[in-house]
C-alpha cells in the first residue's frame, strides 16, 4: 500500500521539473520579443516622437506670394496684404513659429505653426522674406535642386542670406519636382539623395525635411526617405487625424483670396 502511494507523490516531482524549464523558457523568448519591438521602435523613429497634430498645432503652406499671377494655378498667388494680415493674427494670437525640421520641439498644448513654401520661388525672398523679418517668424522652403538659380526661383546667394538670417531653413522637394508615386524605385533615391546633397553644400547643414512634390507619396517612397535621412515628411493632405507618421505629415493650403476667417478656421480645425 505504502509503495503505491508513493508512486503519484514521485511522479508529481517529475511533472513540475519538467514544466518549470518550459516556463522559463516562455519567459525567456517573451522578454526577447520586447526587447526586439524596443530596438526595432528606436531604430525606426531615430528617438523622435511620433508627431501629435493638436488644435494648437498647425503646418501651412504657401508656394507664391505675388499680387501679380501668371501661369493656370492663379490660387497659389497670395496677395501680399492678405500674407501680412496673416502673420499679424498669428503674432497677435500668440502662436510661435517652428521649423519643419523641428516639430519635436513643439510642446504638448503649445499654440505653435510650421510656415512652408513649396518650389522655392523668388518672391519668397523679395516679399515674403522682409515681411517674415518684420514680424519675427520663421518659416521653411522646400527647394526642387535644379531650379535653384533658374528664371522666377531663388539663387544661390538669395537662399544662403535667407538661411544666414535665422528665419529660414530649408528642406528638399526632389531634384526635378518628380511625382514620387510614380516613380522606379531607382529615380526615387535619386531625386531624394541628389537634391538633398546639392541643398546641403549651399546651406552647409543637414536637410532633414522633405515635402512631397504634388503630394505624392507611397509606402516605399516612406522607406526610402527614412533611409536618406529625412526625419520629417510633408503632404499637401489636410490634417483630419490627431496623430501622423513622421514621414507622413499633414499641411493647410493657404490659397488666394482666402478670407481672414477662413484662415484662423485653419487654425483650429481638429
Amino acid at each position: 500500500m505504502q509503495k503505491l502511494l508513493n508512486k503519484p507523490q514521485h511522479t508529481e516531482k517529475r511533472s513540475c521539473r519538467s514544466v518549470f524549464p518550459t516556463r522559463i523558457a516562455v519567459i525567456a523568448v517573451f522578454l526577447l520579443v520586447i526587447a526586439t519591438a524596443l530596438i526595432l521602435f528606436f531604430i525606426h523613429y531615430g528617438g523622435k516622437r511620433t508627431y501629435r497634430y493638436t488644435p494648437d498645432t498647425k503646418i501651412i503652406l504657401y508656394h507664391l506670394i505675388n499680387d501679380e499671377t501668371y501661369g493656370s494655378n492663379e490660387y497659389l498667388f497670395v496677395k501680399e496684404a492678405d500674407f501680412e494680415e496673416q502673420l499679424k493674427t498669428l503674432r497677435d494670437e500668440g502662436y510661435q513659429t517652428f521649423f519643419a525640421d523641428e516639430p519635436y520641439k513643439i510642446k504638448n498644448g503649445e499654440k505653435a505653426v510650421v510656415i512652408t513654401f513649396d518650389d522655392g520661388y523668388e518672391d519668397n525672398y523679395t516679399i515674403a522674406f522682409p515681411l517674415l523679418q518684420k514680424y519675427g517668424m520663421k518659416a521653411t522652403v522646400f527647394l526642387p535642386s535644379s531650379m535653384i538659380g533658374t528664371e522666377g526661383h531663388l539663387s544661390e546667394a538669395q537662399i544662403k542670406e535667407m538661411q544666414e538670417s535665422g528665419l529660414f531653413h530649408f528642406g528638399s522637394h526632389t531634384v526635378t519636382h518628380a511625382k514620387l508615386d510614380t516613380a522606379l524605385s531607382e529615380e526615387i533615391e535619386r531625386e531624394l539623395s541628389e537634391s538633398k546633397t546639392a541643398i546641403e553644400a549651399i546651406i552647409g547643414k543637414p536637410v532633414t525635411a522633405l515635402a512631397y512634390p504634388n503630394g505624392a507619396y507611397n509606402d516605399m517612397v516612406e522607406l526610402f526617405a527614412e533611409k536618406h535621412g529625412y526625419l520629417y515628411c510633408y503632404t499637401t493632405n489636410p490634417p483630419q487625424e490627431p496623430y501622423y507618421e513622421n514621414t507622413a505629415l499633414p499641411r493647410s493650403y493657404v490659397t488666394r483670396n482666402m478670407p481672414i476667417e477662413e484662415f484662423r478656421a485653419l487654425l483650429v480645425t481638429e
